[in-house]
């Protein structure tokens, strides 16, 4: 395989979002060359599946600031959304994390993507699924950047790229996914392919995440033409194996994307010179049972679970 032809990943290390956001680009060869003049951008960072206060939860606002600036650059219509969690509704998290409040800023539209038309998508060869019901501003979308936090995950193991999009799913009550999780994860993926996937790995967490999880200053950012790619390089950072993350093994033999790191080519830091192993999650397989049973159920207990971390936090803050 030729260079050429290589997953390009880039690695920044910094304490400046903005420069450090723009030198990730500059090392995948420039905005340009994902995103044309005229398109329609929409931007996916983690909004609602955090604890609100809590550092390493949610995109830090400054890398998503950075990203939306750059686009206003260029002759492009942007949109910055999420949509309802089973914790909280986009509405009342957008505010909340301040994102809303920076992509309205910097000139993005901000959309509760639980909210107005819905457009089906056919999911290619899906796991899974055969299909999806989606925003219209995703479904319009020339051009889809995800921009989850770095962040360990009791029923995936990362929540990074891929799993962020799992956030793009319109219904609150996503349990219902849970039997097949990573399954799903693949098909959203599959069928929306982002041309850009950002990571922030400024804060992120480690141990109990995505919620009770503990906050980790890393102080990178990596960023990816690939999202299978990107998310493996992510992990090898975080000191997780690739192919031990079930989501990331079964989109490379879909062929989404390697996961084989010899065969990406890291462009900035070097993988090893910003490794940190995270402590992972204890597997969480609860929410799958129960959504077998009933999806209300299921519903009823991830809510439970994140409501008992919110108030663990508030407790540890005082």
């Amino acid at each position: 395989m030729s260079s050429s032809s290589l997953s390009l990943v880039s690695i920044v290390k910094g304490n400046d979002p903005e420069a450090m956001v723009r030198e990730a680009v500059e090392l995948l060869g420039g905005l340009n060359l994902y995103v044309k003049e005229g398109q329609r951008v929409f931007i996916k960072p983690n909004v609602c599946g955090g604890v609100p206060g809590k550092p390493g939860s949610f995109t830090n606002t400054a890398v998503v600031a950075s990203m939306v600036k750059l686009l206003s650059s260029m002759n492009v219509a942007v949109s910055v959304g999420d949509a309802d969690s089973c914790m909280y509704t986009a509405d009342v998290m957008l505010p909340e994390t301040k994102i809303g409040e920076v992509a309205m800023k910097h000139g993005a539209e901000v959309v509760n993507l639980s909210r107005g038309d819905m457009v089906k998508i056919d999911v290619p060869d899906g796991y899974a699924v055969k299909s999806l019901n989606v925003n219209k501003t995703v479904a319009d979308a020339d051009a889809i950047i995800a921009m989850p936090v770095m962040k360990t995950h009791g029923s995936t193991v990362v929540t990074l790229g891929m799993k962020v999009l799992f956030g793009i799913l319109p219904e609150r009550k996503k349990s219902r996914y849970h039997p097949r999780l990573d399954h799903v994860i693949v098909d959203i993926a599959s069928a929306l392919k982002p041309c850009l996937t950002m990571i922030d790995g400024t804060i992120g967490m480690e141990g109990e995440g995505p919620f009770k999880g503990d906050p980790v200053e890393l102080g990178v950012v990596i960023a990816g033409n690939n999202i299978v790619s990107t998310d493996a390089c992510a992990a090898a950072v975080m000191g997780i194996d690739p192919s031990s993350i079930e989501h990331l093994r079964l989109a490379s033999e879909k062929r989404l994307g390697t996961i084989n790191l010899d065969e990406i080519e890291v462009r900035g830091k070097p993988i090893e010179a910003v490794r940190r192993t995270f402590r992972q999650a204890t597997p969480e397989k609860r929410d799958r049972a129960l959504s077998k049973i009933s999806v209300e159920l299921g519903y009823r207990a991830i809510h439970g679970y994140y409501e008992e971390a919110v108030k663990s936090w508030k407790e540890a803050a005082r």
